[in-house]
């Protein structure tokens, strides 16, 4: 295979604190918990030699650590097809020499264009801006609009030589002409983060400290009067990109050589994750992954032009190949088996564990419960059917159960080891339950549908609310309409599957390797690392959303999967970037505008969300939405001359393991579920309060006692009660 050196995470997640000194590394496994680091960033080992989890989320004053996205560099050849991280002293290979790599530069440009941006209005925008579509900050004109960014330059460490640290804060960066915000009250911004190299050559990666400020003194100023737009406001969430250069010793020669990494990286700065171990339900993985499957044929075993068995092989980095691919009429592979406990009930048990951080889920369709009576029950829905004879079938269940449902039963003919055709029976008890769960779940076309009433009224699911009942992209305005949430295709492909009986159980089938429904691939551990960290940021709703919205699946900001495409005029040695002789980076100003052709610039993808983050976060708890949406042309009250509309709505959650609702605290000897953000109302008064009130509030972590709950909150400052 093709030498290459790739930067892993391809995306990595770093998030706001106000601490000033302690941190912790980024989750790189589903629903892990941060790694314990010092404040260098190098990890904490047990005596194993195993990275340390934390469930120290702050500081001994309670203030919150802020978590450092950590990225290394993985190298694939022929010996490591699955990839492995470079090492210094290393041999690496440039175009024409190759010698022992001897340092790395790292180089990351933060930026926030956030109030630079247009307003967010739900869904306007994700295919392209009206003319007519309002700014922020829309009385401030001209160059001085590029004075509403803020843009400390960008910045360069070593792993081996100095330096190896280095701040994107004011007055930090003198061969640039930085911008930052005026004074701004009650929070002022001067630095986004900072960044610096581990005893393993890895980067490290900080954000900013949480802080949000306005510059306008009118009477009654700093206010917030939306959740998403608040000209005169600053926040320090960031982006931008990560580069690095491979510095060896040519072998012959001995002279000093360059190489560039093939595959930089990005880095979003986001707000802390309350919940470390409780996944959204749908993740931003999850969000990426579809669309990769859909749009960059990522995976043709699940999704392609029909050729499974030989699995096409697409170069996502050939437009012609892939313009052709997406053209072609493609399907989902029926004969996919996706394994149950990694595909199946990684999505099942969401619901339940958002019980622990919500108590509004009482309401909802019916038990998301493992237990005896519940829906997932695992000692039912991990059973897939089998085909056994009769007299085997009789034996199992009994011969006048086997009478009274034999018709049921589906058959076919067989040849047994003896050469004779023998009736073998499908035997699936739990079909039925299966079908329950999936067809409670909300489909394409069904985003604006709040009761099941597509299904045949004989079924128990008809008349039922579908699921998930959570909020959708745009359940705030009539333009571009979208009230619920719904799985990604992807997921609901693979419920499906498992749904029709088409499905693993892994922890009984591994040991059975001549199962023909057992595929097994290459494990790539850069990718692991990938969707590991993802799989930890919310993938949706998207209004404007968490940590990122919805330019997340426009597949034209991708060069490839994972990887973000990037303007190459703000990349070290490429472009109309360049190295100068003092080794200084020298890019052009930042833009106001998009360019999807060109690439994405620092800022280009946090520029959308809610300014300041705080008021979206405090907001997005619980809404009121109408579900009498698609029948406003009929529906009237008529009992007066007015002939008002009659509209019905239903209080519908956000994100509750994004933004928790209630969390169980421990009360005397008693663990009680209360208001998490207690004393800050969901209003515009509430948001404001929450741009101070965030780092009093509490995380949620597993109990490490096997009392119920399973999940309660910690580290809560006694002021933010």
């Amino acid at each position: 295979m093709k030498l290459k050196y790739k930067i892993h995470p391809a995306i990595g997640i770093a998030r706001v604190g106000d601490s000033p000194k302690e941190i912790y590394l980024s989750p790189e496994t589903n629903e892990g918990l941060p790694i314990a680091c010092s404040n260098d960033g190098n990890e904490l080992l047990d005596g194993d030699g195993n990275p340390i989890p934390t469930t120290n989320f702050k500081d001994s004053k309670g203030r919150i650590k802020r978590q450092a996205a950590r990225f290394q560099i993985f190298v694939y050849d022929e010996k490591n097809p699955e990839g492995r991280p470079l090492k210094i002293g290393d041999t690496v290979h440039g175009i024409v020499s190759s010698g022992k790599l001897v340092d790395i530069q790292w180089t990351v440009y933060l930026a926030n264009k956030k109030s630079a941006w247009y307003e967010f209005k739900e869904l306007e925008g994700e295919h392209g801006y009206a003319p007519d579509h309002p700014l922020r900050n829309a009385d401030i004109a001209g160059y001085d609009r590029q004075r509403l960014m803020i843009d400390p330059g960008p910045q360069t460490v070593n792993s081996i030589s100095k330096p190896r640290k280095a701040k994107f804060a004011k007055g930090k960066n003198p061969n640039y002409a930085q911008m930052f915000p005026p004074p701004l009250n009650p929070y002022a911004i001067d630095t986004l983060g900072e960044l610096k190299t581990d005893n393993n050559n890895r980067l490290i990666v900080l954000g900013g400290y949480g802080k949000s400020g306005s510059f306008k003194d009118e009477f009654g100023d700093p206010k917030i009067s939306s959740f998403a737009n608040n000209d005169g406001w600053f926040d320090d969430i960031a982006d931008g990109p990560v580069m690095a250069i491979l510095k060896y010793k040519d072998e012959v020669d001995h002279e000093e050589r360059i190489i560039q990494v093939h595959d930089p990286a990005w880095v979003i700065v986001g707000n802390p994750n309350y919940t470390p171990q409780i996944s959204d339900m749908v993740t931003l993985d999850d969000c990426m992954y579809d669309m990769y499957i859909r749009e960059f044929a990522y995976d043709t075993y699940i999704y392609g032009m029909g050729k499974f068995e030989s699995r096409e092989e697409i170069d996502a980095e050939d437009p012609d190949a892939l313009s052709l691919w997406r053209a072609s009429q493609k399907k989902w592979n029926s004969n996919y088996y996706p394994m149950f406990f990694k595909e199946i009930f990684s999505i099942l048990s969401r619901p339940l564990k958002m019980q622990y951080v919500t108590d509004f889920l009482q309401i909802s369709n019916d038990a998301h419960q493992t237990g005896a009576r519940g829906d997932f029950d695992k000692s039912k829905i991990s059973v897939p059917p089998k085909w056994m004879s009769e007299a085997a079938l009789k034996k199992e269940i009994g011969a006048e159960k086997f009478e009274a449902i034999k018709r049921k039963f589906e058959t076919r003919v067989v040849t047994n080891a003896k050469g004779k055709e023998q009736v073998e029976i499908l035997y699936d008890p739990y079909r039925e339950i299966r079908q329950f769960v999936y067809y409670s779940l909300r489909h394409p076309g069904q985003e604006n549908d709040f009761l099941n009433i597509t299904a045949d009224p004989k079924y128990l699911i008809y008349g039922k609310r579908l699921m998930p009942l959570l909020c959708g992209d745009n359940p705030l305005s009539n333009k571009h309409v979208s009230k619920f949430l719904r799985l990604t295709e992807t997921q609901l492909f693979l419920l499906r599957q498992w749904a029709e009986g088409k499905f693993i159980n892994e922890k009984d089938e591994f040991g059975k390797p001549d199962n023909p429904n057992i595929k097994t691939a290459r494990i790539d551990k850069g990718r692991e690392i990938d969707r590991g960290v993802l799989s930890n940021v919310l993938g949706g709703p998207f209004c404007p959303g968490g940590e990122v919205g919805w330019i997340m699946r426009n597949p034209a900001i991708y060069q490839k999967p994972y990887r973000i495409k990037y303007n190459e005029n703000f990349v070290p040695n490429s472009g109309s970037g360049r190295l100068s002789g003092k080794n200084t980076f020298m890019p052009p100003a930042l833009s106001q505008q998009d360019n999807y052709e060109a690439g994405l610039e620092p800022g280009d993808i946090t520029k959308r969300n809610a300014l300041p983050w705080q008021a979206d976060f405090n907001e997005c708890s619980t809404q009121m939405i109408d579900i009498t949406y698609r029948d406003w042309n009929k529906l009237y009250d008529t009992s007066n001359d007015a002939g008002v509309q009659k509209n019905k709505v239903v209080e519908t959650l956000w994100w509750p393991a994004h933004r928790p609702m209630q969390v169980y605290r421990k009360v005397g000897d008693r663990y009680k579920q209360q208001d998490w953000a207690k004393g800050v109302p969901q209003t515009s008064e509430g948001d404001f309060k929450m741009v101070s009130e965030w780092t009093n509030l509490g995380f949620v972590a597993k109990n490490p006692s096997d009392k119920f709950p399973h999940y309660i909150e910690v580290e809560r400052n006694e002021d933010g009660d």
